[in-house]
């Protein structure tokens, strides 16, 4: 990797923050991306690194540990999908606070960013990658949005978006699912390609720029290489 990786405390989320090569030897200001639930960076960046100057604008990454991802990354709270599981507790509303007052303003003090909810973006995975999407409809300070692999089985999610409007309806929304997630034993979890496919639909109809907008499968099933939808996720999204 020829960028470099920061880890430094913010706002007490243990955060990664990567900086392009460039960033020591230049003035420019960068894009952000916030990634959700993420303390190892370096795998996804030594993917997306081999498309700077080519096909993907460099940018600054931030990685922010959850201290609980059923915490952190549910907006409400919902029962636990097993017996022997944490129940969900739905303070989705407290990390994203902390996340826009606290987390996004340190970054922005401190590195030369690109503010702007045009470049900056949030990234997650499973939940997180439904803590992404939930963002859509609380604040405008994320004009780009990574869900992948979403967790969209959550129980009352798809009617939540279908009960709301997006706080911006120009925002960039990419959406993935692995091709066999939904042929899952558990009940809920075996919804989430019936709900994936209908949360398109709904902000297919919700969002302004339907260019703005993709859905894509991949192979495998929920943990199946992880780092290469990242890195589809966000070549999409800094292309």
């Amino acid at each position: 990797m020829n960028g470099t990786i920061q880890k430094i405390e913010i706002s007490s989320f243990n955060c990664e923050i990567y900086l392009p090569e460039q960033y020591n030897v230049s003035d420019e200001k960068y894009p952000v991306v916030y990634v959700n639930g993420e303390k190892d960076i370096s795998e996804i960046m030594n993917k997306i690194e081999l498309h700077f100057k080519h096909d993907c604008q460099s940018f600054i990454l931030v990685g922010i540990e959850s201290h609980n991802w059923n915490s952190d990354y549910t907006p409400w709270p919902a029962p636990a999908l097993t017996k022997k599981a944490e129940a969900f507790k739905g303070e989705a509303d407290n990390y994203l606070y902390k996340l826009i007052y606290e987390v996004k303003p340190f970054i922005d003090e401190n590195y030369r960013t690109k503010p702007e909810p045009h470049s900056t973006v949030i990234v997650g995975y499973s939940l997180a990658g439904l803590a992404a999407l939930y963002t859509l409809y609380k604040t405008s300070s994320f004009g780009k949005i990574g869900s992948i692999s979403t967790s969209m089985w959550y129980d009352g999610f798809i009617e939540f978006m279908e009960a709301n409007r997006p706080v911006s309806n120009k925002a960039k929304v990419y959406m993935s699912l692995g091709k066999i997630e939904e042929k899952s034993r558990n009940q809920r979890i075996a919804k989430v390609g019936d709900c994936t496919r209908r949360a398109f639909h709904i902000l297919k109809s919700q969002l302004s720029v339907k260019e703005n907008l993709t859905f894509e499968l991949n192979n495998g099933g929920h943990f199946m290489d992880i780092p290469k939808r990242f890195e589809k996720a966000l070549l999409w999204l800094m292309n």
